[in-house]
Order: C-alpha cells, then structure tokens, then sequence
C-alpha cells in the first residue's frame, strides 16, 4: 500500500506551515496582551 501523495505535497506542507505560524503568532499576542495587563495591574495598583 502505498503512502499517501497528498501528504507531501509542498504546496500544502507550506499551506500547513503559514497556519502554524499565524497560530503561534497569534498566542504570542495573546500571552504578551496578558503579561503586559499583569504588569500594568500591579503599577496601578500601587
């Protein structure tokens, strides 16, 4: 039985790719939003 093809097509292993890194980009925006609230929480609460 043979390996699937799709599974390495490049056009969809860089489709994959892109979505990877938008999703990391997006959590590190999220994680940054956060700390950052942390932060400015404890300055104002001074």
């Amino acid at each position: 039985m043979p390996a699937a093809p799709d599974k390495h097509d490049p056009e969809r292993i860089a489709a994959q790719r892109r979505r990877a890194a938008r999703m990391a980009l997006i959590l590190g925006a999220v994680a940054l939003a956060i700390y950052i609230a942390f932060i400015l929480s404890g300055v104002l609460a001074s």
